[in-house]
């Protein structure tokens, strides 16, 4: 079968006569209806060659820039490596149910013993769907807004889980009694959080409460700790995400000592862990959740002198007099766009530019060469075993 028009089609496989050396049986029983993994019957050493040529393909066919051989760092853990975990609520056939969108589509599926999420995870699911089950809580349903249950969200960092309750409004039935049940019977979980948000677009977003426990988690890297609220961003691989601070540390080499610009800085994973050898850091972020944590966790690991800013960031960069050393970016999946050259002003000796789109990284790292930038050295980080996402670190020198 095939769809579409012009130089392209798209194709779906109807049956496998003879299966690839590289073809191996599928690791959890809801592949491939989920749609939360792509490859998990592909053999991981070949995934990670696919994701090198995805990227190579994108900066050729988008950037119209041809790669020289670069490497792919491989994550330690294959499966159980997601920090965090959203869980749609729905109805299904047994009532209330927690799993995770079909292939391609925004209808739900159950997804019992799902392999990505930390160990304990489909645990902490499993108990929470059957304890809601025998509460009155009802599932959100988006076209009639009725319903108050629209996700559970698991964040995790290896000695304890933080477990979200997202919900359309602030009333939720029977709280005392789901409270009490994940307290007294269920361990693993050492804060319960209501989220708070009205939005269907967008699901870690809202006003929250703490129902028990610090209402936060507490994340290391490489010796700084980081306290990181229940709607704030974090890379969901705590292995993959040291390996590109250790790169990006290893590339700044003797540069290390100058001045840090951390644009789209989050709760502070670069600004804390790299700008803690630097003379300078200002950190730029404009969600004010992200904004809070970061000045909690610069005030955590010592890092008073810092210069923390909450402000959109290409606002920033148009009205900033200052210069610095070295760029840091992580952008969000869209990437910047033409207000990338922005850069060009505050005059960076080397930007290094991390993403998890191929796509918009090489349009962006197009532009930023045609500003009279090089590219010094790219490296991809397998962030997402099982999946087509990459992390992809782009360093670029003044030409």
């Amino acid at each position: 079968r095939k769809k579409g028009k012009g130089d392209f089609r798209l194709m779906k496989v109807e049956k496998i006569i003879t299966p690839s050396n590289s073809r191996r049986e599928r690791l959890c029983r809801s592949f491939p209806i989920c749609g939360g993994c792509d490859w998990q019957t592909l053999e991981y050493p070949e995934q990670l060659l696919w994701k090198k040529k995805v990227i190579a393909e994108q900066f050729g066919r988008v950037g119209k820039i041809d790669l020289d051989e670069f490497d792919i760092v491989a994550s330690p853990k294959e499966i159980n490596y997601r920090l965090k975990m959203e869980y749609v609520c729905f109805q299904g056939k047994n009532g209330l149910s927690l799993g995770l969108y079909r292939r391609k589509s925004k209808s739900p599926v159950s997804c019992q013993g799902c392999v990505l999420g930390l160990e304990g995870f489909e645990k902490v699911r499993a108990f929470m769907e059957g304890v809601l089950r025998r509460t009155s809580v009802r599932p959100y349903n988006q076209a009639n807004g009725k319903g108050e249950l629209k996700h559970l969200i698991l964040r995790g960092n290896g000695s304890g889980i933080m477990a979200i309750l997202v919900t359309k409004g602030e009333h939720f039935p029977d709280e005392s009694r789901l409270v009490n049940e994940v307290k007294n019977r269920l361990g693993e979980v050492t804060t319960l959080v209501h989220l708070m948000n009205a939005n269907d677009r967008v699901v870690m977003r809202g006003v929250s409460r703490t129902l028990f426990g610090e209402g936060l988690l507490e994340q290391e890297l490489f010796g700084k700790r980081f306290e990181v609220p229940p709607a704030a961003f974090f890379q969901n691989n705590l292995q993959i995400t040291e390996s590109i601070i250790r790169h990006i540390s290893c590339e700044l080499g003797s540069s290390q000592g100058d001045s840090l610009l951390d644009l789209y800085s989050g709760i502070g994973t670069f600004s804390i862990t790299i700008g803690s050898q630097m003379k300078n850091v200002t950190s730029v972020e404009s969600n004010p959740i992200s904004v809070k944590a970061l000045k909690a966790n610069s005030n955590i690991n010592g890092m008073f002198g810092a210069d923390l800013i909450m402000s959109d960031a290409i606002e920033y960069l148009k009205s900033t007099e200052t210069h610095f050393s070295t760029i840091i970016l992580d952008p969000p999946r869209s990437g910047v766009g033409d207000d990338i050259v922005l850069l060009q002003k505050v005059n960076p000796s080397t930007i290094f530019y991390v993403s998890c789109d191929p796509a918009t990284l090489a349009r962006d790292v197009s532009r930023l060469v045609e500003a009279g930038f090089k590219i010094s050295s790219i490296k991809a980080f397998d962030m997402f075993p099982q999946t087509w996402h990459v992390e992809t670190v782009a360093r670029l020198e003044k030409g």
